[in-house]
């Protein structure tokens, strides 16, 4: 009766060496490319493989932030009166 070691053996051989070429592959397009990315401080499209970077909606829009009293941040740190006419003004013309 002849064996089959010789089969199986070689089917175990191909087997790892597909998992292996599988997770080398991932590491290579996927894995090593998001560390990169992410460490670089930029987004991770998994479904694309692209590293994109996160853009300020005031870059868009061209409006600022405003601080809790209404004031734009560069109106606040100019001056506390310039701060105070700017909400002063924007309440009265009807602005929240």
């Amino acid at each position: 009766m002849p064996s089959n070691f010789a089969k199986f053996k070689y089917a175990f051989l191909g087997t790892v060496l597909l998992i292996v070429t599988v997770l080398a592959a991932y590491q290579f397009l996927y894995a090593v490319p998001q560390k990169k990315c992410e460490a670089a401080g930029d987004w991770w499209s998994f479904r694309y493989r692209e590293c994109a970077h996160p853009i300020p909606i005031v870059d868009i829009t061209g409006r600022h932030r405003k601080t809790t009293d209404g004031a734009t941040p560069a109106a606040a740190s100019a001056s506390p009166a310039a701060a105070t006419a700017s909400t002063a003004s924007a309440s009265a013309a009807g602005h929240p």
